[in-house]
C-alpha cells in the first residue's frame, strides 16, 4: 500500500511539473508516456493486493480473484478470445486439409497499420491535441500493443472464412450463412452474393461486397460457430486456474491476467476487487442461511430465465451489458446467482399485495414517469480522453466543493453556474442540460447501472428521479467516476397504474421488486463485513 502511495505522489508530480515547463508536442507526448508508465507500475503493485483478498476472515482463491477481475475488466477481450480460438481451430483444418497454405493467413505489422490508417487519421483529424492511444486505453481498456493485436486478428479472422470472392468461402462459412437464413433461403442467398461479386467494377477490379454486407456476415459465422462450439466460463465449472474453454482450447487464468492488464487503470482493479469483495459477502451470508443455490440449480435456473430472451434480438447478454451496465455476461451471471438465491428467502413475500404496493410507489419508473434534471459535473477523468487523471476523484470532489459553497453563500446562482461550467466530456452534448428522461435513461447519463449501485450503496439517479425536491440544488454528489452537482427542474408523473394481476405487468414488477429488496439487503450485509 505504502509503495502504491509513493507512485502516486509521483504520478501528480511529474504530471505537475512537466506540464508547466514543458509546452511543445513531443516533450508532452514524452510526459504523457511517463505517465502511463507510471501507473502501469500503479496496476502492478494494485494487483499485487489479489493474492490476499479476504471477507470475513476467509482468504479467497488467488486464482479465482484474478479469474473474476479478467472478466470485470477485460470482458470484451474474452469474448475476443473466443473468436481467436474459431480462426485458431478453423485455420488448423484448411491448412492440413491441403486447402491452402499456412502463409496465406500471415498479417504483418505493415497490414495492421494500412487497416488502421483511415480511422486514426479521422479521428485525429475531428480532435486535434488528443491522443488516440490514450483514448483507446480509456475507452476500450485496450493498450496501444493490445489494440493493434485485436485488429490483427480481426484482419485474420477474415482471411480465414472470407477469403476472395463468396463462391471461394470455405464450407462452415458457407453453412453458418445458410444456418441464420430461413428455411430454403440459405442457398439462394449465397447464390445472391456470388453473382454480385461475378465481374468487374468501373475500375477494372473484382467486385467486392459492400461492407455493410461484410458485416452482417461475420456476425452470421460468429454466431453460427458459438452455436456449434462447446465455450465454459466460470459459472460453467471451470477451475479457478482457467478463464476460457471453447471446444479443446483453453485461455489460462494468470496469462489472460497479463493480457488484460496492460488497458487497466488501477481505479479499473480497484473496482473488479471490491466487486470480488462484495459477491463473497453475501454468498457466504446465502450460504449460512442455506439459501445459495447449487451448481446445478443455478444452471437450470439460469438456462430457463434466459430462454425467452435467447430468441429474440435482445438477448440477455444485450440486456445485461447495454441496459443494465454489467462489465460482461459472466458478470451478470455471477450477480444473477446471488439475486435469484435472495429470491428464495424472500418468496413468501413475494404476494399480489406487496407486488401491488411496489407498483404504485414506483409507478413512474414502471409507466413512462420522466424527470427534467440538469447537472454541474466535476470530472475525475480527462474530459478529452477520458483517461483516469491522477488522483482525479479527490481533486474533483475539492473542486465541487468550491462551486457549491458560493452557490450556498448566493454569490452565484445554479444558472450561472452552469453556464460558465467547463468540465464536459468532448463528446457531451448535452454539456449538463439532461431534459426529460426515464429512469434508465438518467442512470445512463449519470454513468450508473444496475451494477454499479450494489457497489456504490445508492443511486444518485433514483433519488433525482422519485424523491429530490423540486427546484432545490444538491450536492456535492460523487459518482462513478466525478462529482457533480444537480437540480431536478420538474417531474412527469406515470401515465397509469400498473396492475399486477395482468401477467407481464406482473412479471416485470416481480423482478424489480426483487432486485430492489435485493439491493436493500447487501447493503445491510456489506455494512457488516469486513474486508481485509
Amino acid at each position: 500500500m505504502q509503495r502504491a502511495l509513493v507512485l502516486t505522489a509521483a504520478l501528480a508530480a511529474v504530471s505537475g511539473f512537466a506540464l508547466a515547463q514543458e509546452n511543445t508536442a513531443e516533450q508532452i507526448a514524452k510526459l504523457q508516456r511517463d505517465v502511463d508508465q507510471l501507473a502501469d507500475k500503479l496496476v502492478d503493485e494494485r494487483s499485487k493486493l489479489l493474492m490476499d483478498l479476504r471477507v470475513n476472515g476467509k482468504q479467497l482463491d488467488p486464482q479465482e480473484v484474478m479469474r473474476e477481475a479478467v472478466y470485470l475488466t477485460g470482458g470484451k477481450l474474452v469474448e475476443a478470445k473466443v473468436a481467436n480460438f474459431f480462426i485458431l481451430e478453423e485455420l488448423k483444418k484448411q491448412v492440413e486439409s491441403g486447402q491452402r497454405q499456412a502463409e496465406e493467413f500471415l498479417v504483418t505489422d505493415e497490414d495492421v497499420i494500412e487497416q488502421l490508417g483511415p480511422l486514426k487519421a479521422e479521428f485525429e483529424s475531428k480532435n486535434p491535441g488528443i491522443d488516440f492511444w490514450s483514448v483507446v486505453r480509456s475507452q476500450y481498456g485496450l493498450s496501444k500493443e493490445t489494440f493493434l493485436e485485436q485488429r490483427r486478428e480481426s484482419i485474420q479472422f477474415d482471411r480465414v472464412f472470407f477469403p476472395g470472392a463468396p463462391k471461394d468461402w470455405p464450407e462452415i462459412t458457407k453453412e453458418a450463412i445458410k444456418a441464420q437464413t430461413q428455411s430454403d433461403q440459405g442457398p439462394r442467398f449465397l447464390e445472391q452474393l456470388e453473382k454480385a461479386t461475378e465481374g468487374v467494377d468501373e475500375n477494372g477490379q473484382p467486385k467486392k461486397l459492400p461492407e455493410f454486407w461484410i458485416n452482417m456476415m461475420r456476425q452470421f459465422v460468429t454466431k453460427g460457430l458459438r452455436n456449434w462450439s462447446d465455450i465454459r466460463y466460470a459459472s460453467h465449472g471451470l477451475p479457478p486456474d482457467v478463464v476460457l474453454r471453447v471446444n479443446d482450447l483453453e485461455w489460462s487464468t494468470q496469462e489472460a491476467f497479463e493480457f488484460v492488464k496492460k488497458g487497466l487503470y488501477v481505479q479499473d482493479l480497484e473496482r473488479a476487487m471490491q466487486e470480488v469483495a462484495v459477491r463473497e459477502a453475501l454468498r457466504q451470508e446465502l450460504v449460512a442461511k442455506g439459501a445459495y443455490v447449487s451448481d446445478e440449480d443455478f444452471a437450470a435456473r439460469y438456462d430457463q430465465y434466459r430462454e425467452p430472451y435467447d430468441s429474440t434480438p435482445f438477448t440477455v447478454e444485450i440486456i445485461a451489458t447495454r441496459f443494465k451496465g454489467y462489465p460482461c455476461l459472466e458478470a451478470f451471471r455471477a450477480r444473477w446467482r446471488l439475486i435469484t438465491s435472495y429470491a428464495d428467502l424472500i418468496k413468501d413475500e413475494i404476494t399480489d399485495e406487496n407486488l401491488q404496493a411496489h407498483a404504485d410507489a414506483r409507478s413512474a419508473f414502471f409507466a413512462d414517469g420522466q424527470v427534467d434534471v440538469s447537472v454541474i459535473p466535476f470530472q475525475g477523468r480527462n474530459k478529452q480522453t477520458g483517461a483516469w487523471e491522477p488522483e482525479g476523484m479527490d481533486r474533483a470532489k475539492e473542486r465541487c466543493q468550491e462551486v457549491f459553497a458560493r452557490l450556498e453563500k448566493k454569490e452565484l446562482t445554479f444558472d450561472q453556474a452552469l453556464e460558465q461550467h467547463t468540465e464536459f466530456f468532448a463528446n457531451d452534448e448535452k454539456r449538463g442540460l439532461l431534459g426529460m428522461l426515464p429512469l434508465n435513461q438518467l442512470r445512463q447519463q449519470l454513468r450508473e447501472s444496475e451494477f454499479t449501485q450494489l457497489l456504490d450503496g445508492f443511486s444518485i439517479a433514483e433519488y433525482l428521479f422519485f424523491e429530490a425536491e423540486v427546484g432545490k440544488t444538491i450536492g456535492p454528489i460523487q459518482g462513478p467516476d466525478g462529482w457533480f452537482i444537480a437540480r431536478v427542474n420538474s417531474r412527469s408523473p406515470a401515465r397509469r397504474r400498473i396492475d399486477v394481476k395482468v401477467e407481464r405487468e406482473r412479471e416485470l414488477v416481480r423482478e424489480d421488486y426483487i432486485t430492489y429488496r435485493f439491493l436493500q439487503w447487501a447493503g445491510e450485509v456489506i455494512a457488516k463485513a469486513k474486508f481485509d
